[in-house]
């Protein structure tokens, strides 16, 4: 129970420390002390969200399996990075000059900003997202039940409700820090930043990991 207890506070102490580093984001922002905020590297560590919870248990699992053959995971992604350049700049110009704020709109003005259009869309991408969102969720519990074994079982009712705890969470912090306003021009230094301080813990992370198994299971290189 003593173990189950520290990993809640843990996980509260980690959930308080994202909240309290987007709000300092968003109000540096706006006071205009935010310059840091726009650096390259801040940006580049934002990139990782495309490395979520369930693409640890995936790849980690492929490498297992088939070696070096989990690379293939990321080809496809560091082919689309390759040109990402030009197409994120004509994105962003067509996004201002339009003033989109999502993909439905995006889609939607290049046909006449059809709302139809638009709405079918959204019902698309809630139906596309819904799955690999419940990926998430269900890699956040067995990641919980595996670091406390000895805590209360995390099996039925108790797994679905540390569902709802998270999913709960996350809607809370997309309101407060990314459509609290929507705005074309607008930017969420705070999301942004707290997703850079999460990549920083997932990089420690993977290297924990690497070095335990290089050293501490197979005795080195």
């Amino acid at each position: 129970m003593a173990t189950f207890n520290i990993l809640v506070a843990v996980c509260v102490a980690y959930v308080v420390l994202l909240f309290s580093v987007a709000f300092a984001a968003d109000r540096a922002a706006r006071k205009g002390r935010g310059a840091w905020l726009r650096s390259p590297l801040v940006y580049t560590l934002s990139l990782s969200i495309y490395c979520t919870a369930w693409t640890f248990y995936g790849a980690v699992g492929f490498a297992a399996r088939s070696g070096l053959e989990y690379v293939t995971i990321y080809l496809g992604p560091t082919l689309v990075m390759i040109g990402w350049w030009w197409t994120l700049r004509k994105m962003v110009r067509v996004g201002r000059s339009q003033r989109i704020t999502s993909v439905a709109d995006m889609i939607s003005s290049r046909y006449g900003k059809s709302n139809l259009l638009a709405v079918c869309v959204t019902i698309l991408a809630v139906i596309g997202t819904t799955p690999y969102i419940a990926l998430q969720l269900q890699s956040v519990t067995l990641s919980f039940a595996a670091f406390a074994p000895t805590g209360p079982s995390l099996q039925g009712r108790s797994e679905q409700s540390l569902a709802i705890y998270v999913a709960l969470g996350l809607t809370l912090f997309t309101i407060l820090f990314g459509t609290r306003n929507l705005d074309a021009n607008e930017r969420h230094h705070g999301v942004v930043i707290a997703i850079a301080l999460e990549a920083v813990v997932k990089l420690f992370a993977l290297l924990a990991v690497g070095v335990f198994v290089v050293w501490g299971l197979e005795g080195g290189i």
